[in-house]
C-alpha cells in the first residue's frame, strides 16, 4: 500500500497481558489487571509519540484445551483471556489523533454484512483510523463456540473467505463518496441514486444491501490479511492493503513478496498496492551483558507448563496428544498418520527446527522462549530493519513487539530506535493526514 520506500511500524498489542509477559521484572506495574484499559491509553499516547501507524489485535475467540480440557490453558493464561479487541481500540482512538487500530473478526464464523457495517461506524468513531483483520480461522475451540463440531474444510473456508471479501466490497462501494446531503433547508438526507442494492446471491451469502453507514472517512477500512498458502497469497493479491507475514530469512521474505506481487498482478493490481507487515520482536539493549540479563528475567518469567499448552494451541491439536517425553519427529509421524492438526506449518516447522532426539517438552519451551527476532543497540537494531526491507522489496514494514515486558520495551523502541529511523531517512518525522490510509500511503 505505501507508494515510498519508507518503513512503516505498526504495534502488536494481541499477547503483551498474557504468555508469562504480565510477570516481567516492571511490566505492568502500577497498573490494573488486564481488561482496564489504563495500560492501552498509555501505549497508544507512547506510540503516536513514535510515529507509529498503528495498533494491532490479533483475535482468537475460543478456549483451546489441553489434554481434553480449558484447564491448564486458563490456570497459566496460555494466550488467555482474550477479550474482543475493538472497544479497546475504541478507548485508545480517544486518546489519540493519528494512531490507527487493526483489529481482527473471523470471515469463517461471521457474515460480511455485519462486519461491514460495524468497521464502517467504528472508521466514523475513530474518524479514519480503523483497519480490519480478515482472517481465515483455524482453531478447533473456535470452531466449537460458533457451532461447527470441527474446523471446516480448508478449501471450504477459503471459498466462502473470497466470496466474504466480495461481498465486503460490494457494501462498501454501495454508497458513493459524494452521497450524503444533510440540506437544512429542503430536508434532503441523501441523493437515492448515490446509494445502491448490491443484490449478491452466492454459495455463501444472499445480501440486498445496501450498506446503511454514511460513506466512510477513509472511503473504506483498511484491510489487513495474513496467510501464506497460496489460498492465502491469492486473496491477499485481490483484496488486501497490507498483508501481514513471518519472516524466516531475507531470501525466503523476497520469495514471499515475490509471490504477492504475482497475486496483486494477476488480480489487476500493482505490486505497490499491497504492503507487508513483517512481524519482528525485539529487545533494545546496551550491550550483550544486558541482552543475557533480559533473556534470563524472559526465561524466569514463563512457567515450564506453558511452553506445551502453548505448543498443542498452535498446532491445532489437542495435549492430550503430546507426550513430553516423546520426539518431536515420532509426534508428528503419529498426527500425520492420524489427519489430525490444522496448522501444518507449524508441524513441519517443528521438523526442520529439531532433531530426532529433540523431545516435545525440549521443543515447546525453546519455541516460546526463542531468541529469533532482533536483539541489539539501536543502530545495531536498525541495521538489520533496514537490510530486512530493502531486501524484501521495501513495500510496508514491520509489525514490532518487545521480547521483554511492557510498556518499558516498546518506550526503548520509540525513545531509542525510532530517532536513528527518522535520522536515516528510513521513516517519517511527522504523519500525513488524519486517518490511517493516508499516513500508509506514505
Amino acid at each position: 500500500m505505501a507508494q515510498s520506500e519508507l518503513i512503516h511500524l505498526v504495534a502488536d498489542l494481541s499477547l503483551i497481558h498474557t504468555l508469562g509477559k504480565w510477570r516481567y521484572p516492571g511490566s505492568w506495574n502500577s497498573y490494573a489487571p488486564y481488561g482496564s484499559p489504563d495500560l492501552y491509553l498509555d501505549l497508544a499516547r507512547l506510540l503516536e509519540h513514535g510515529r507509529f501507524d498503528g495498533a494491532f489485535f490479533a483475535d482468537v475467540a475460543g478456549t483451546p484445551l489441553f489434554n481434553g480440557a480449558p484447564d491448564d490453558t486458563v490456570e497459566w493464561g496460555v494466550a488467555w483471556p482474550r477479550h474482543d479487541p475493538l472497544p479497546m481500540a475504541i478507548a485508545m482512538a480517544g486518546v489519540t489523533k493519528h494512531l490507527g487500530f487493526v483489529t481482527t473478526m473471523s470471515m469463517t464464523y461471521h457474515h460480511p454484512f455485519n462486519v461491514a457495517r460495524l468497521f464502517a461506524s467504528v472508521d466514523h468513531v475513530t474518524r479514519g483510523r480503523i483497519a480490519y483483520n480478515a482472517v481465515v480461522s483455524g482453531f478447533p475451540q473456535e470452531a466449537q463456540n460458533f457451532g461447527y463440531d470441527t474446523t471446516p474444510d480448508h478449501e471450504w473456508r477459503y471459498r466462502r473467505a473470497e466470496e466474504f471479501l466480495e461481498v465486503l466490497d460490494k457494501l462498501y462501494g454501495s454508497v458513493d463518496p459524494d452521497a450524503m446531503l444533510w440540506d437544512r433547508e429542503t430536508g434532503r438526507v441523501a441523493d437515492p441514486t448515490k446509494v445502491r442494492r448490491i443484490d449478491h446471491v452466492g454459495e455463501h451469502f444472499k445480501v440486498m444491501g445496501p450498506l446503511p453507514c454514511a460513506p466512510s472517512p477513509q472511503g473504506r477500512p483498511v484491510q489487513i490479511q495474513a496467510g501464506a498458502s497460496a489460498s492465502g497469497m491469492k486473496l491477499a493479491g485481490r483484496y488486501a492493503d497490507l498483508q501481514f507475514a513471518i519472516p524466516y530469512d531475507i531470501p525466503k521474505m523476497a520469495a514471499h513478496r515475490q509471490k504477492l506481487d504475482d497475486a496483486a498482478i494477476a488480480a489487476g493490481r500493482t505490486p505497490r498496492d499491497v504492503g507487508v507487515l513483517w512481524s519482528a520482536r525485539f529487545d533494545v539493549v546496551s550491550g550483550p551483558e544486558e541482552a543475557r540479563h533480559n533473556r534470563a528475567m524472559l526465561l524466569q518469567s514463563i512457567p515450564e507448563q506453558m511452553g506445551m499448552v502453548f505448543l498443542s494451541q498452535w498446532w491445532g491439536v489437542d495435549g492430550y496428544r503430546l507426550d513430553p517425553q516423546r520426539t518431536v519427529h515420532d509426534t508428528v509421524a503419529e498426527i500425520k498418520e492420524l489427519g489430525v492438526g490444522p496448522n501444518w506449518s507449524y508441524i513441519d516447522d517443528a521438523v526442520r527446527n529439531s532433531d530426532d532426539k529433540t523431545t516435545i517438552a525440549e521443543y515447546s519451551q525453546q519455541w516460546l522462549t526463542s531468541d529469533d527476532g532482533w536483539t541489539g543497540t539501536p543502530t545495531e537494531i536498525v541495521d538489520k530493519m533496514e537490510e530486512a526491507h530493502f531486501g524484501s522489496g521495501a513495500n510496508g514494514g514491520f509489525m514490532v513487539v518487545p521480547k521483554t515486558g511492557v510498556p518499558g520495551g516498546f518506550a526503548r523502541f520509540v525513545h531509542e530506535v525510532v530517532p536513528v529511523l527518522q535520522y536515516r531517512g528510513l521513516m517519517r518525522k511527522e504523519y500525513a493526514g488524519p486517518t490511517m490510509r493516508e499516513n500508509l500511503l506514505v
